[in-house]
């Protein structure tokens, strides 16, 4: 009898077959990932058709809870015939061929990391002609009572004082001490943040599944 691998699982067999076929992302070398079985029909950005609405999936992180959840929404783009570019948001360098971005961010003091901020001023006037998904990776406030609610909303106020944000979604993370710094560390430990992985990949496949479905 076969063995049925977790959702935890088969995102770690899905990363562990990144592919060596560089792609280009703003002009920097990326990795194409394949899936852990038939991924010979893969859309390879690089080699897309045209007609193809081209997906820019970025993110910044500090532990990597944020770049598997990126990683997880790519594979649901990707399984919708959407072409995928994937990578770090300090490799982007310019947006001239997407017709969507997806942003996530990990959340440090209530709000998206330096990197994205930055990202997001020094392409805000491309940005605002491209549709925007932006999701976020927290541990605190993630009860479902009222306070939690706005105060979960509130991490992306800075963000849509900037831009418009057709899709949001906020994912609890990862809490691992061994990953962060020892003054991230302390403070999460300060908050009593709970240790160990609380992404819903159910949700966060969902998501991948629902955003931008309007496309042509």
């Amino acid at each position: 009898m076969s063995k049925k691998i977790s959702r935890r699982q088969f995102l770690k067999y899905a990363a562990a077959g990144i592919s060596a076929t560089a792609l280009t992302c703003g002009g920097l070398g990326m990795l194409a990932f394949r899936r852990p079985v038939d991924f010979s029909n893969l859309k390879l950005a690089a080699n897309r058709n045209p007609m193809i609405p081209l997906v820019l999936v970025t993110y910044a992180t500090r532990a990597g809870s944020t770049m598997e959840i990126a990683q997880a929404i790519a594979l649901e783009l990707e399984k919708r015939s959407f072409a995928v570019n994937y990578c770090p948001i300090q490799q982007v360098t310019n947006l001239e061929d997407y017709s969507y971005v997806v942003i996530g961010s990990a959340i440090r003091i209530a709000a998206p990391l330096p990197e994205v901020t930055q990202f997001i001023e020094d392409h805000h006037a491309s940005l605002r002609g491209i549709p925007l998904a932006f999701f976020a990776v927290y541990l605190q406030n993630s009860g479902e009572d009222e306070a939690s609610q706005q105060a979960r909303l509130a991490y992306l106020d800075l963000i849509r004082k900037l831009l418009p944000i057709q899709h949001e979604a906020f994912f609890t993370g990862v809490f691992d001490p061994t990953k962060l710094s020892f003054a991230e560390g302390l403070i999460a430990r300060m908050k009593r943040a709970p240790t160990g992985d609380f992404r819903n990949w159910e949700a966060i496949s969902e998501w991948g599944q629902s955003i931008f479905t309007n496309k042509n």
